[in-house]
C-alpha cells in the first residue's frame, strides 16, 4: 500500500509539470533526489534573447530526459526580446535548457529552476565555419563535437540539406573546443574526419580531391525562375540531386555551379516555375563559357506607325498578366525589336503608344509567323 501512495504521489507530481500551457512544462519531468527544493509558486524562468538572431525553439528538460515539446510554441523570440517560461511548484531545479535559433544554430545550457533563475543568451560563444559540398550527393545531417567526446550533439544542419557543389555558413553555439570530430551522412552514406582545428582552419569541405572540380556560370534569361538543374555524364547514366538544392535561379539572375567531374562535357537537365524543362546534350565545363537559358520563343517585332512605340509585352495565352516590357527605349516607324515569352506556341502581343493608347494581338502563333510587321488597323483601346 505505501508502494501504491508513493507510485500516486510520483505520477501526481509529473501531471502536475506537464498540466496547461501557462506551466509551459510539458516535457515528462518529475522530481527526483537531489535536484534542489522545488520552486515556489509563481516562479519561472526568463529567457533574455541578446543575440543577433531570433529564438525559434526553446526545451526545459531534465538531463538524460526526452525533451519534450517547444515552450515557446507558437511565439519566437526577437533579437533584444524576452520570453517567461512558467513552472507550477514542487517541480525539480536542475534542468537543461535548449535554445534554437532562426539560422538552425543552438545552444544547451544547465539551469536552475528553482532560483527563478534569468538566463541572457548571447553570440558569445558563437563562431562560424563555411561547410562546402562537393561531393555528387546531398548532405543531409552534419555533427560537430569535441575529439573524443562520445555524445556527438544536435545535428548541425537542423532543418536544412545541403546540395552538391551548395555552401553553407555553419553558426555553431555552445562549441568551444577548437579539436573537433565531423560526422555526416550523405544520402544514407555516412563520412567522418577527426582530429579537425576549426580555430585555425574555419573551413570543411567534403568531396574526393583527386576528381577535378570545376566552375561553370549558369546564366536564367527566361522569364521564369529555374527551380532545379541536374546533371550526368552520359546519357545511359541517371540524373544526378538537384545542384540547387534550396537555392531558385529567378530570370535575368546568375550563379556559380562548382562540379566535380572527371569528364569535360555533362549533360544538364534545368526545370522551370512554368514546368517546362530544357535539356543540354554536351555541356562543356572547362571551357569557360557561361551556359545560357533562354526563353522558348523569340519574335522579331518591326513597325510601321507613325507614333513611337514605348512598350511592348509579349506572353502566353495562359498566363493571367502581361509581363514585364521588354523594350528599353522607344521603336519610331522603321525600328524593330526582338521579344520573347515561354510556354507553348500560342501567344498574346500588347503594344503601348507614346500618348497612352494600345493595340493587342491575341492568341497568335509565334511558331509559324517568327517576323511580324505592326501596321494600323487594330481594335485601339484609348486610356481616359
Amino acid at each position: 500500500m505505501r508502494h501504491m501512495g508513493l507510485a500516486l504521489i510520483a505520477g501526481l507530481a509529473l501531471l502536475a509539470l506537464a498540466a496547461g500551457p501557462a506551466a509551459a512544462q510539458q516535457g515528462g519531468l518529475k522530481p527526483g533526489a537531489g535536484q534542489g527544493t522545488p520552486s515556489p509558486a509563481g516562479r519561472g524562468i526568463e529567457i533574455v534573447n541578446r543575440s543577433d538572431t531570433t529564438l525559434r525553439e526553446a526545451y526545459l528538460f531534465l538531463p538524460g530526459a526526452p525533451e519534450g515539446p517547444d515552450r515557446l510554441g507558437a511565439s519566437v523570440v526577437p533579437s533584444g526580446g524576452s520570453f517567461v517560461i512558467r513552472l507550477p511548484p514542487g517541480g525539480p531545479c536542475e534542468l537543461i535548457l535548449r535554445a534554437v535559433f532562426s539560422d538552425e544554430s543552438e545552444e544547451s545550457l544547465r539551469v536552475n529552476a528553482c532560483t527563478g533563475q534569468r538566463v541572457v543568451l548571447t553570440d558569445a560563444n558563437r563562431r562560424e565555419l563555411l561547410l562546402v559540398n562537393d561531393t555528387e550527393a546531398t548532405l543531409l545531417q552534419l555533427f560537430v563535437f569535441p575529439r573524443g567526446a562520445d555524445d556527438p550533439g544536435p545535428d548541425r544542419l537542423g532543418r536544412a540539406t545541403l546540395a552538391p557543389g551548395e555552401e553553407f555558413r555553419l553558426r555553431l553555439r555552445g562549441l568551444t573546443a577548437c579539436a573537433v570530430t565531423v560526422r555526416a551522412s550523405f544520402d544514407g552514406q555516412p563520412a567522418q574526419r577527426q582530429d579537425l582545428d576549426i580555430c585555425a582552419h574555419p573551413r570543411i569541405a567534403f568531396g574526393d580531391p583527386s576528381v577535378p572540380l570545376r566552375e561553370v556560370r549558369l546564366i536564367n534569361r527566361r522569364l521564369v525562375a529555374m527551380t532545379a538543374l541536374q546533371t550526368s555524364p552520359d546519357p545511359a547514366a541517371p540524373w544526378g540531386p538537384d545542384r540547387l538544392g534550396r537555392r531558385v535561379l529567378d530570370g535575368g539572375d546568375s550563379l556559380l555551379l562548382r562540379i566535380r567531374s572527371a569528364a569535360c562535357r555533362v549533360r544538364m537537365r534545368a526545370l522551370f516555375e512554368d514546368r517546362l524543362e530544357e535539356v543540354r546534350e554536351e555541356v562543356d565545363l572547362c571551357s569557360g563559357e557561361p551556359v545560357v537559358f533562354l526563353p522558348m520563343r523569340r519574335i522579331a517585332v518591326g513597325s510601321l506607325y507613325d507614333r513611337p512605340i514605348v512598350e511592348m509585352y509579349l506572353s502566353p495565352v495562359t498566363d493571367r498578366d502581361w509581363g514585364p516590357n521588354q523594350i528599353e527605349r522607344p521603336i519610331s516607324r522603321g525600328g524593330r525589336a526582338e521579344l520573347a515569352t515561354d510556354g507553348d506556341c500560342r501567344a498574346d502581343l500588347r503594344i503601348v503608344f507614346d500618348n497612352g493608347s494600345a493595340e493587342e494581338l491575341r492568341n497568335f502563333d509565334i511558331c509559324r509567323h517568327q517576323a511580324i510587321t505592326l501596321r494600323p488597323g487594330w481594335v485601339t483601346e484609348e486610356r481616359e
